[in-house]
């Protein structure tokens, strides 16, 4: 009875200073936001703060992301034609949880608000983005025909897609919009970010002859290779 007692105080209490960061945050931006703001507001102090959270950025944008195989499998099956597009919506879905919850619904739209900040904690959490390569990877291994690089292995192409994701996600969410606090996720603007992304990515040795073959070498790579003597 105790421990029980002793666990809800404690889920309380990080809960407190989670909704405190995220309010700030949401409020006044992210660069606004410091621990002392947030235990002052938590009324909870600095040594309690670092007991529940190893950094300011844990509390304002939360832990590293849990993915749900249900979820992830209804994403990955539905755009199985686009694997870029369904791993930045499996982000997005991730990180909005349950959408009756005010924090999560805050936390999702500081993404929108401030953009950059996709891209941003994307890569400085290493631990969310190797999880999302290992459930890409090893869906790519039940369906080795959909592998778009199939001499690679699975967690090579898996690499690769979440790398493109993170760009596609962070161009995307810069279009979605903001309703009565709840970002309203469009899929077009994935698909639009995509298409940019494949603008910029597009082999300029296909775009300059559309009958050369893949991994044929630019004409700027040409002109590289004969100023080292390599044409």
């Amino acid at each position: 009875m105790a421990d029980g007692l002793r666990e809800r105080k404690m889920l309380l209490t990080r809960r407190r200073m989670e909704q405190a960061a995220v309010d700030l945050a949401y409020d006044g931006g992210i660069a606004s936001v410091t621990v002392e703001r947030i235990c002052e507001r938590a009324m909870v102090s600095r040594s309690t703060f670092f007991n529940y959270f190893p950094s300011l950025e844990v509390a304002i944008f939360g832990p590293a992301l849990e993915y749900d195989p249900a979820l992830t499998e209804r994403i990955l099956t539905t755009h199985a034609d686009d694997l870029v597009i369904a791993a930045s919506l499996i982000v997005t879905e991730s990180v909005r949880g349950q959408t009756d919850d005010a924090v999560t619904r805050r936390r999702l739209a500081l993404f929108s608000r401030e953009p950059g900040t996709t891209t941003a904690v994307s890569w400085s959490s290493d631990t969310s983005r190797t999880r999302l390569i290992t459930v890409i990877a090893d869906w790519l291994d039940a369906h080795r025909e959909l592998a778009r690089l199939p001499r690679e292995t699975s967690a090579t192409e898996a690499r690769i897609i979440v790398a493109m994701s993170i760009s596609v996600g962070d161009e995307a969410i810069r279009e979605l919009r903001e309703v009565d606090g709840e970002l309203i996720i469009d899929l077009d603007a994935y698909v639009r970010a995509r298409r940019r992304l494949s603008a910029v990515l597009a082999d300029p040795a296909v775009l300059a002859d559309p009958a050369a073959p893949p991994g044929a070498p630019s004409s700027s790579a040409q002109r590289a290779g004969a100023r080292h003597g390599l044409g």
